[in-house]
């Protein structure tokens, strides 16, 4: 398992835990360029052609990247910060690192890293600082701690050369390296206090991207600007970047035919398909992101396998891709996507039988149900889906109450089995483009109550399945074991696999450069793009 430039992408949002409260951010940022946004009136006609807008529905709970397993964190860090390894498409590429290699036994990678990378001070980067971030990933056990959680330490061997020891073979962790931001540890070390570093870097920036965070105005605008140093240059690409968080479909729109953005994701379908060939450039792009419902598994009416069951034949899923998605996407067949390594098309996928849904409750006499279904405001697919499936499941005899509630205040909900609701519908955000990064991360008992397991599903067998494929270094091993977890769990009727949407961002013209990235789904890697 050697790679040099070697030879494998997730969505509102997920929707991976937020342990700092908003509220610290929200509260200062005391930075150079706080004041007016960079398209506001003054800034000249010369600095907003230099400067790339990108709308966007909601704010970083952080900027701390150990929160990246987040995707509103993760797009606020791709600008600032390096990681040792990163995605190009689906290709595991070089970063930092340029050459990485597993021992025989899988449990230790050696990797040599750039001797030219800098961080935002001045300051060299090298294999100390990534000591120093492994090491406090796994101290304070948040945030991608989970996506690392085979880590054990790191050896520094000298400036350009580390090896990280592993607990046990994991063949996904190398992927698990590009969500894990290199900080300058120095700077943090002398700014730790008692949290070592959460408080500081969450208003606070210690990385060596090409760009500098350089104000924040809480829930309007994250500014960001050229850092000069970078190792990887520039050409074309914009001087400064703001991120305006705009939390409705319409209003972006508006802005974006304005001219007071140049990009927008969260734009309604219905309003995306008549913007193609008038002026904008409408990207569609394959994604490995599902949308699901997930079930409560203890102590609610959906406890019962059945009532689950008929919930899942009850949806219209033809009439989610027709209307909703207008076309950009298609049905999901079981839990994992389909473009995703040992995918198993021959899963068992229930699919919209009204007359069958009403004969299994009335089979397991069920009648007079009535239950409670969150979803994520401001996200035009959930709040069309919810509806949906609320009028579907009024056609069994199912009351579905409804409540739109924010990403972190479902996180919050998930952390008690009490409070968790009975279904839960949530994208799948894939960090990397790895079954691991579905079938471990999404339905491994583990992450119950404070993790990605929404529902609180606990299959033993699911749970040995997983971890056999996320440790077999054989291909054909560790699809015989993720096969087996995809039917098992779909046999559980744990999720309702409402669809595999493809991703949609309206440019204005002009731009080019925009790639949807697979293992950052729903962010922009603005060090792509050229502005003109």
């Amino acid at each position: 398992m050697h790679h040099r430039i070697p030879p494998s992408a997730g969505p509102s949002r997920r929707v991976r835990p937020l342990r700092l409260v908003a509220a610290a951010l929200a509260a200062s940022l005391a930075l150079a360029a706080c004041g007016g946004g960079a398209g506001s009136t003054g800034a000249g006609a010369d600095a907003r052609k230099q400067t790339l807008i990108i709308a966007e529905n909601e704010p970083p709970a952080t900027f701390d990247p150990v929160q990246a397993d987040n995707s509103t964190v993760d797009e606020v860090s791709i600008p600032a910060y390096d990681t040792l390894l990163r995605y190009e498409g689906n290709e595991l590429s070089p970063s930092v690192a340029t050459e990485w290699k597993f021992d025989e036994k899988g449990t230790a990678l050696d990797l040599t890293l750039r001797d030219d990378v800098t961080f935002h001070d001045g300051a060299k980067l090298t294999a100390a600082d990534v000591k120093y971030t492994l090491d406090r990933v796994a101290r304070l056990g948040i945030g991608v701690a989970s996506l690392v959680s085979a880590y054990d330490s790191t050896e520094v061997v000298d400036d350009t050369h580390v090896r990280i020891n592993l607990k046990q073979p994991n063949a996904p962790f190398a992927s698990a390296l590009t969500r894990v931001y290199l900080l300058n540890s120095k700077l943090v070390t002398a700014n730790a206090g008692d949290d070592d570093g959460q408080k500081w870097l969450a208003t606070n920036d210690a990385g060596s991207g090409p760009y500098k965070l350089a104000g924040y105005t809480a829930n309007q605008e994250a500014r960001f600007t050229r850092y000069d140093g970078y190792w990887g240059g520039f050409t074309n690409q914009a001087k400064d970047v703001v991120f305006r968080y705009l939390p409705q479909a319409a209003t972006q729109k508006t802005a974006l035919a304005s001219g007071d953005v140049d990009i927008a994701m969260d734009i309604a379908p219905t309003d995306w398909a008549g913007m193609e060939g008038s002026g904008f450039t409408v990207d569609k792009a394959d994604t490995n992101v599902q949308l699901y419902v997930f079930f409560k598994m203890k102590d609610s009416a959906v406890s019962n396998p059945k009532l689950r069951e008929a919930i899942a034949h009850a949806y219209d899923y033809d009439q989610h891709v027709s209307a909703i998605l207008k076309g950009a996407g298609k049905k999901a067949v079981g839990v994992l996507p389909s473009g995703m390594t040992c995918f198993d098309e021959t899963t068992p996928q229930p699919v919209r039988d009204v007359a069958k849904a009403k004969q299994i409750l009335a089979d397991a006499g069920l009648s007079n149900v009535t239950l409670t279904m969150t979803y994520l405001k401001a996200t035009a697919e959930m709040e069309q889906a919810a509806t949906l499936l609320q009028s579907n499941l009024s056609e069994i005899g199912v009351k579905l109450n409804l409540e739109a509630i924010t990403y972190p205040q479902y996180v919050e909900r998930l952390k008690t089995n009490e409070t968790t609701p009975d279904l839960g519908m949530i994208y799948g955000f894939p960090p990397y483009p790895d079954p691991d990064a579905v079938l471990y991360l999404q339905f491994h008992s583990s992450f119950a109550n404070g993790g990605l397991n929404s529902g609180g599903y606990d299959n033993a067998e699911v749970d040995k399945l997983t971890e056999q494929g996320q440790q077999a270094t054989d291909e054909a091993e560790r699809c015989a074991a993720y096969s087996e977890a995809q039917k098992l769990i779909a046999a559980d009727h744990y999720a309702v696999n409402l669809a595999n949407s493809q991703y949609v961002t309206v440019l204005r013209q002009g731009l080019t450069g925009y790639t949807y990235q697979p293992a950052h789904h729903q962010t922009v890697d603005v060090y792509k793009i050229q502005v003109g």
